[in-house]
């Protein structure tokens, strides 16, 4: 069983106790979605992948979601399928995000189809299980 800790929420309106090893990918997707002034955004599935391999990278925690994104001043959004793994570094205080974006509906027909999309899935999953971290001085103390 975890260590418990008191989480605080919007700012310490709201805390709550969690397992100190709860990792929430969602702010991360949030601020992506921000970042690309997406027009929407949700969060369709997350899963807390360990890392077995014994080595002392920690394990990530997988998101899936959607955004609805106008990118380059175009009038119509673009439908863009988001994976995101997110490791959080112990005693760094550092957050490391890997992302994918993969168009699903492009206004410049440069979108993936349906089909195209668990492939893509696969691929980033590969990758983000395969994410090693080999000089923790990479990070700032």
């Amino acid at each position: 069983m975890s260590a418990m800790v008191t989480r605080e929420l919007f700012g310490g309106a709201i805390t709550m106790t969690l397992p100190s090893n709860l990792i929430d990918a969602s702010f991360h997707f949030d601020s992506l979605a921000h970042d690309n002034s997406a027009i929407s955004h949700s969060v369709q599935e997350t899963q807390l992948i360990p890392n077995d391999r014994g080595d002392d990278t920690p394990s990530h925690t997988l998101l899936s979601g959607r955004q609805q994104v106008a990118k380059y001043n175009r009038t119509t959004a673009d439908d863009i399928q988001v994976f995101m793994a997110l490791y959080r570094v112990e005693g760094k205080n550092v957050d490391l995000v890997l992302t994918m974006n993969v168009p699903i509906a492009s206004a410049d027909g440069g979108a993936v189809s349906e089909a195209g999309i668990s492939p893509a899935k696969h691929d980033f999953e590969v990758a983000a299980s395969s994410l090693c971290i080999k000089d923790f001085g990479l990070f700032a103390s």
